[in-house]
């Protein structure tokens, strides 16, 4: 959530930086895009081990999507409805970009903002909305995932999820062969994605099998290395890691899943005492992964209405022989601060209500794993055989 909000505050806002320190910033923070394929790879990790750790249970299925919808859908479906039945009533604006949205709500109340943002190539998504479509591709891995880790055994498990990452390779090559000016499309449909989110079920797998994650340990970091290597070479090449390259898009998500995927692998199996994991146990980050929901679906539609607001970009603070970082970072600052704020008020005034309710739909598998798509940071630091996060 914190390199999101560093490439959304920072770097799109310095998307046309000239000036030598401007650039550099944004260099630096754009690759907060990354920060989605991390959430990928503990998304798989996290809902296969719940899958693989509840089934065969009585109802694990109607469980299992019954403390989703509690955990996503109370948040999701109260911001659409201020945006789509709130709004329109207190405000009656002529923006094209609000017209726009009002008509093509029924996208976002599906889930399918993905498919709207690749087939419109964003502009179908307007007022900052189109962040929305990260949501999108977890709620369609809810609906198929389930049913095959139901019908696949752990190795067939393993050999369906390097499938999907070859079949997403083949998908997104497709694409840019067919429509090389789109990349919205290889960056937003869920067929693009799947390497972050099969790496993280194939984690999940390996992690329930003899040795567990401990196994692979040795393998960090050749693979790591291997993997950054890949990356600066694409990015020497190209001229940076910008996905909107159809060549990015084609042949760096699964280095980027790799990388994401050796980060999980160290920070579960770090020891306690390590200074890796002594920081992913801080309070502050801890508190970072607990509110990380309701900041990501805040932040940037709070970003947009700040700059529209106060023109920070064009008439804001302008130091440093005319750069515009100053102001930017000022922006990201009150940004931050604000989708931090109403994240901590979200989930404390209102998901917990409803988080509440997941006792009446608790899984008891033999050996339990408890997860939360939302304690991100917590889970980082959990360590094998003692893998428990709070809910």
């Amino acid at each position: 959530m914190l390199v999101v909000l560093c490439n959304h505050a920072i770097a799109v806002p310095l998307s046309t930086a000239t000036l030598p320190l401007d650039a550099t910033v944004r260099a630096i923070t754009y690759a907060g895009w990354t920060g989605l394929d991390m959430f990928f790879v503990l998304s798989g990790y996290l809902i296969t081990g719940i899958l693989l750790d509840t089934r065969g249970q009585p109802r694990w299925w109607s469980n299992f999507m019954a403390r989703r919808a509690l955990r996503v859908f109370p948040l999701y479906y109260g911001t659409l409805a201020v945006l789509f039945v709130l709004l329109p009533w207190l405000v009656h604006w002529s923006e094209p970009q609000f017209a726009t949205l009002q008509s093509n709500q029924a996208w976002y109340w599906t889930y399918t903002v993905n498919v709207l943002a690749a087939v419109t190539r964003v502009s179908g998504t307007p007022l900052n909305t189109v962040h929305l479509w990260s949501l999108s591709i977890e709620e369609q891995f809810y609906l198929v995932w389930p049913l095959i880790v139901w019908v696949c055994r752990p190795r067939t498990l393993l050999r369906v999820a390097g499938l999907a990452v070859l079949a997403g390779f083949a998908f997104r090559l497709g694409l840019a062969l067919h429509d090389p000016v789109n990349p919205y499309a290889l960056y937003a449909l869920t067929p693009c994605r799947l390497d972050g989110l099969m790496i993280g079920a194939a984690l999940a797998v390996v992690a329930r099998a003899p040795g567990g994650l401990a196994g692979l340990r040795a393998l960090v970091p050749g693979v790591f290395s291997a993997g950054m290597l890949a990356l600066i070479a694409m990015a020497l090449w190209r001229g940076g890691l910008d996905p909107r390259d159809p060549v990015v898009s084609v042949a760096a998500y699964p280095a980027v899943a790799l990388v994401c995927g050796t980060l999980l692998v160290t920070a579960v199996t770090a020891p306690p005492t390590s200074r890796f994991s002594r920081v992913l146990c801080t309070d502050s980050l801890r508190k970072w992964g607990r509110y990380s929901y309701g900041i990501y679906i805040v932040h940037f539609p709070l970003l947009g209405a700040i700059e529209w607001k106060t023109d920070f970009y064009q008439h804001g603070v302008s130091l440093l022989g005319g750069s515009r970082l100053p102001s930017v970072l000022l922006l990201a600052a009150i940004g931050m601060t604000l989708s931090y704020t109403l994240g901590c008020l979200s989930y404390h005034l209102y998901e917990r209500r409803f988080l509440a309710l997941k006792r009446y739909f608790d899984p008891q598998p033999a050996t339990r794993i408890t997860v939360s798509l939302d304690t991100s940071a917590s889970m980082m630091a959990a360590r094998p055989g003692a893998m428990t996060v709070p809910q």
